[in-house]
């Protein structure tokens, strides 16, 4: 009896063993998991809104101002409210009648025609603030001015909104003019003496954080690049670009200096009022003047002519040039890595093995990949969180501070003094 319970009792140690020695290799495993979903955005502007100047009575000067220049009558402009549409249709260029007001005052001094269209149009996309709903405002890439029977000294003003219908801010990166032949017509020296004038300011209709920014006129902005004033006339007080000076350089100059951004915020547009004017010419320079001082200058290069004038507003995405060339800790770690490959061997590693085996392989790893982690993600948090704020900071105040108040000052009185102000509130 005695060896049989001996031969139990080994047996159940012998048990005991294995199943000690089964759970001796068993850990607690765990994993982390990143998934990754990406979707992209859509990039747009469109005109939304357009009609003749002006359509609503705070972007005006409360009757001051004009919105065409045709010498008839005692002011020899039609004022600035003649037009006046508001909010009641979107669609329509002008006050029901007021178009066929104008040629009626007109009868008997010129026969001029005018149109303002959107090429192509199509319904919006999408809601822009409270005022332009996508099922009833019109929107289009183009729009097609019309100007017919023009004549030295008349002028006139045409007004749109641009809007984004994307997701990612717009800048404007350039601005393409182009002059062809009209009909068949020659263009005689209308390139001379027909001028444009581009004004360009944005809005929002309940302003947050920026108002009354720096208007942008073509004009003044090329004109700061060093051009001639030869380039230029004046006609009611505004300047305008004749078509020959449209030079794409100068442009594109003018626009490295001003910023032009249109957002995607659900309330924001930029204003863009164009005018179309004829140098009045007293002197003769490309007429025979007036009766009392006549030049050799022929008429008939700019009598029964044609002109067509492209104008391409052309957009970036906000970041352009904003790429991988800009520092960032990403970089110069990469950057570093590459350079200056490591020639010593990971703490971790060094302290396993001087420790001996089995000690220095655990030390090794919890010393090394401690070590590895902290450095990581110290230096990668201090060197990002300075750089990042300090950098932004300081060139984000004092850059847009000084830009913003020294061109808003020289900029936005004048633009008050010839189109006027456009302050529009809740459209």
């Amino acid at each position: 009896m005695r060896r049989s319970r001996r031969n139990t009792l080994v047996g159940g140690i012998v048990a005991l063993g294995l199943v000690l020695a089964g759970t001796g290799y068993a850990y607690w495993t765990d994993s982390l998991n990143v998934t990754t979903k990406a979707t992209t955005g859509d990039f747009g502007v469109k005109f939304v809104d357009l009609g003749l100047y002006g359509q609503y009575g705070d972007e005006t000067m409360k009757g001051a101002g004009w919105s065409i220049v045709d010498g008839i009558g005692d002011t020899g402009y039609v004022g600035d409210q003649f037009f006046l549409r508001g909010s009641s249709d979107y669609n329509i260029i002008a006050k029901p009648g007021s178009i066929d007001a104008y040629k009626e005052r007109a009868k008997g001094h010129n026969n001029v025609d005018f149109n303002a269209e959107l090429v192509d149009k199509e319904k919006l996309t999408k809601d822009i603030g409270t005022a332009y709903k996508k099922a009833s405002t019109d929107a289009s890439g183009k729009i097609l001015l019309t100007i017919d029977n023009m004549y030295p000294g008349y002028a006139q003003v045409f007004r749109s909104d641009i809007v984004n219908v994307g997701d990612i801010a717009a800048k404007l990166g350039n601005i393409k003019f182009e002059t062809k032949t009209l009909d068949g017509k020659e263009k005689g020296n209308l390139e001379d003496m027909i001028g444009v004038a581009v004004y360009l300011h944005r809005e929002q209709s309940i302003p947050q954080f920026k108002d009354n920014e720096p208007t942008f006129k073509l004009a003044k902005a090329i004109a700061n690049n060093g051009a001639d004033d030869s380039r230029f006339f004046r006609v009611g007080g505004v300047d305008f670009v004749r078509l020959s000076a449209l030079n794409d350089a100068d442009v594109k100059a003018a626009l490295e200096n001003n910023v032009i951004m249109c957002a995607p915020a659900t309330d924001q547009r930029l204003d863009i009022f164009v005018g179309v004017a004829m140098d009045p010419d007293a002197e003769g320079k490309f007429t025979t003047g007036t009766a009392a001082d006549r030049k050799d200058n022929d008429d008939k290069l700019s009598q029964g002519k044609g002109v067509q004038l492209s104008m391409d507003l052309l957009w970036d995405q906000f970041n352009v040039g904003k790429d991988a060339g800009t520092t960032n800790i990403l970089e110069k770690q990469n950057k570093d890595a590459a350079s200056k490959p490591s020639t010593k061997p990971d703490a971790g590693s060094s302290k396993g093995s001087s420790a001996g085996s089995s000690a220095g392989s655990s030390a090794g790893s919890s010393a090394g990949s401690s070590a590895g982690s902290s450095t990581g993600s110290s230096t990668g948090s201090s060197a990002g969180s300075s750089t990042g704020s300090s950098k932004g900071s300081s060139a984000g105040s004092s850059k847009g501070s000084s830009a913003g108040s020294s061109a808003g000052s020289s900029t936005g009185s004048s633009f008050g003094s010839s189109f006027g102000s456009s302050r529009r509130r809740g459209r």
